[in-house]
């Protein structure tokens, strides 16, 4: 029987990085190659499918349309391979999960410790590199919980929990001078949020008024959420809280809710993954686990 010989794995990657970077000397560095072993690397692959792959310039390369065909059946390929090895490294199961620090430190590691006795067997890597592309293609990423409003290209995603907005700061920040009796006193505060958390903020103000939402208003901006509601614990100003991140905070009294108005902004966070079904076979434990611990919250 004839064996069927196949590509190295390293020429594979060859391929990858030479149609990421666009040529063979950027390549060659990130590869920790040589120019000349990164270009036989690619003439060695032309020649088992039988076709150019890069039309090549005198500075640069441009994948061909085949080579746009293949780049994803590669990824997935060398990404499968990665996770099958460290599974069998390991002795078990090992999922990598991307969350954002805040969601991270506020909500998942708090309840971490129920996941190795509900999942046994299984290993879960948190990942909070939330600033990088989210490419499951590369490396061992298996899922992701984002934020958003449940339609990401190419990507499956199964609601965990609500978005739910409300004010919140320290007790002695509520009853201060001046206290805050009503959505209007927040003129006189300074509201707390993160780089990215002004749209929670104009949500909900404008669910008040018009003209509260128009209101210019002293704020201070921070990397996270997460220092965001350090900084209302600590009597800065006012922070706008997701009831599913500050529930500690509110049940142990360092931080208060001034007003009832809750905003349900309709964004939420969702598990998200390729709609393969080895991703749903493996990530299906820890769906229903991080079902099970959004429920309970």
């Amino acid at each position: 029987m004839k064996i069927e010989r196949y590509p190295p794995f390293n020429v594979l990657q060859s391929l990858l990085v030479v149609a990421r970077c666009g040529n063979f000397t950027a390549a060659s560095q990130q590869l920790f190659l040589s120019q000349s072993a990164v270009s036989r690397h690619i003439q060695q692959i032309e020649e088992y499918f039988g076709c150019a792959l890069f039309v090549r310039h005198t500075r640069m390369v441009v994948p061909t349309a085949e080579c746009q065909r293949l780049v994803p059946i590669v990824e997935e390929l060398l990404a499968t391979a990665r996770r099958s090895m460290h599974v069998t490294s390991t002795g078990g199961q090992t999922v990598t999960l991307r969350v954002t620090p805040t969601l991270a430190a506020r909500w998942l590691m708090p309840r971490l410790p129920s996941f190795y006795e509900d999942v046994p067997g299984t290993q879960l890597n948190i990942d909070t590199a939330w600033f990088l592309p989210t490419n499951f293609g590369e490396g061992t990423l298996d899922a992701a919980i984002l934020f958003g409003n449940g339609r990401w290209d190419g990507l499956e995603a199964t609601c965990l929990m609500r978005e739910r907005l409300t004010p919140v700061c320290s007790p002695q920040t509520a009853l201060g001078e001046p206290p805050l009796r009503d959505p209007a006193d927040l003129k006189k505060h300074t509201l707390l949020h993160s780089s990215f958390g002004r749209r929670g903020w104009m949500l909900w103000l404008q669910q008040e008024s018009s003209e509260l939402a128009a209101h210019t208003y002293r704020e201070q901006v921070f990397d996270t959420l997460d220092l965001a509601f350090g900084a209302a614990v600590r009597g800065m100003g006012v922070a706008l809280g997701d009831l599913n991140l500050v529930q500690e905070n509110l049940s142990n009294g360092a931080l208060v809710a001034p007003f009832d108005r809750v905003l349900e902004s309709g964004s939420g966070y969702y598990l998200v993954h390729p709609p393969r079904n080895e991703y749903r076979e493996k990530l299906r434990p820890l769906l229903a686990w991080l079902q099970g611990i959004a429920a309970a919250n």
